[in-house]
């Protein structure tokens, strides 16, 4: 008897072994199932705080890529998709930016990071959330935010919590396109949004954001192409081995490149070296101008020259001599003298000419003379 009650006690034992197991195993898929919606709803007093909101659909995101359902906490957001989730606390969120695409074809919604944050094997330093006209209206009844747009019913629950107010294009309008100007970086779409205090280039998913004071820009002119290009230099971060950032757009149309110039030139930004300061650079353009202006004289000096030079039929012409032996070349006025003489000579020969017959009448005159004498 007492070894059957210890086989009994022993199995009693198992038994609850057994169903502490099955219970743990279902919790575990019980937070898979339901993605893990746990971690959106911390315990009070947690280090996100208790959850504040959520949206009622989901939404697309080009980075992180897919769709995630948004659940807002006291101290951080998170993005739940259907093989991860994302911890994006507030303090680390340092602008908004909602930027119209250049097509018309939605808006993005850029949140940018003083910090990068975790997202896999991956950091992300931006989130952009890609809103379509085909997506539909959403709302966080719970923020007190009507239905919407997905960009803007987002961009006005992070404004309400953070806060910080959302950027937008300035009042410059592109001549085609809706808020940005459509370009490419190397051979990948993009997109140029000129702003109040920065402008924006929107690289597929990739967020540059590029301050006026901060920037060189280097301005391409069209010439004959239908296109110009910008090429921006960033200072280095500050470490010994850091080398300026550089970024190339590309194929921006030709009609825009007056009007971008001019705009960043009235930003006060340093294009072609248009505020390189020192002495060096000041007086570069001054002597190159003074150069100029002298080639310039020298041109107009020697137009004047050749309209004054006019030889006359009786200026003096040199003899001209053979380089061999100082024989007088054919043609040469030696040879027009000789034949001058050749001809008075043949002149005596047949007849005294009116030089001749002048001499002879003084020479009879003086002989009279002197037979009176």
């Amino acid at each position: 008897m007492e070894q059957l009650a210890d086989v009994v006690a022993e199995r009693d034992a198992l038994r609850a072994q057994l169903a502490a197991v099955t219970a743990e195993r279902d919790a575990l898929l019980a937070r898979v199932e339901g993605g893990e919606r746990a971690a959106a709803q911390p315990a009070a007093g947690g280090a996100s705080g208790a959850q504040l909101a959520e949206l009622s659909a989901e939404v697309s995101f080009l980075s992180p890529r897919g769709k995630f359902r948004l659940v807002w906490s006291e101290a951080a957001a998170f993005l739940h998709g259907k093989t991860s989730s994302l911890q994006l606390p507030y303090h680390l969120i340092s602008r908004l930016f909602m930027l119209p695409e250049a097509t018309g074809k939605g808006t993005i919604l850029a949140l940018t990071l003083s910090s990068p944050i975790a997202n896999g094997n991956s950091k992300l330093s931006h989130l952009l959330l890609h809103s379509k006209p085909s997506d539909p209206k959403c709302a966080a009844e719970a923020l007190q935010l009507q239905p919407g747009p997905p960009a803007e019913v987002v961009s006005q629950a992070f404004a309400r919590l953070v806060p910080i107010a959302v950027s937008g294009p300035s009042s410059f309008k592109p001549l085609q396109g809706v808020g940005g100007v459509a370009c490419y970086v190397k051979a990948t779409e993009a997109a140029l949004y000129f702003l109040e205090e920065e402008c924006v280039v929107r690289e597929a998913s990739k967020l540059h954001v590029l301050p006026y004071a901060n920037i060189r820009v280097e301005v391409v002119p069209p010439d004959s192409r239908r296109t110009f290009d910008l090429l921006f230099q960033l200072p280095a971060d500050g470490s010994p081995a850091a080398k300026p950032q550089r970024l190339e757009l590309s194929m921006l149309p030709a009609a825009e490149c007056e009007r971008i110039g001019q705009l960043l030139l009235h930003k006060k930004v340093n294009v072609n070296g248009s505020r390189d300061g020192g002495a060096e650079s000041s007086e570069a353009p001054a002597a190159s101008a003074q150069v100029e202006k002298d080639s310039e004289d020298d041109e107009d000096d020697s137009d004047d020259d050749e309209e004054d030079y006019a030889p006359s039929d009786s200026s003096a012409v040199e003899e001209e001599y053979d380089s061999d032996g100082g024989i007088q070349m054919e043609g040469s006025p030696a040879d027009d003298e000789s034949e001058a003489e050749s001809e008075a000579e043949s002149g005596g020969e047949n007849g005294v000419g009116e030089e001749g017959r002048n001499d002879t009448l003084k020479a009879e005159q003086l002989n009279a003379k002197r037979a009176k004498r």
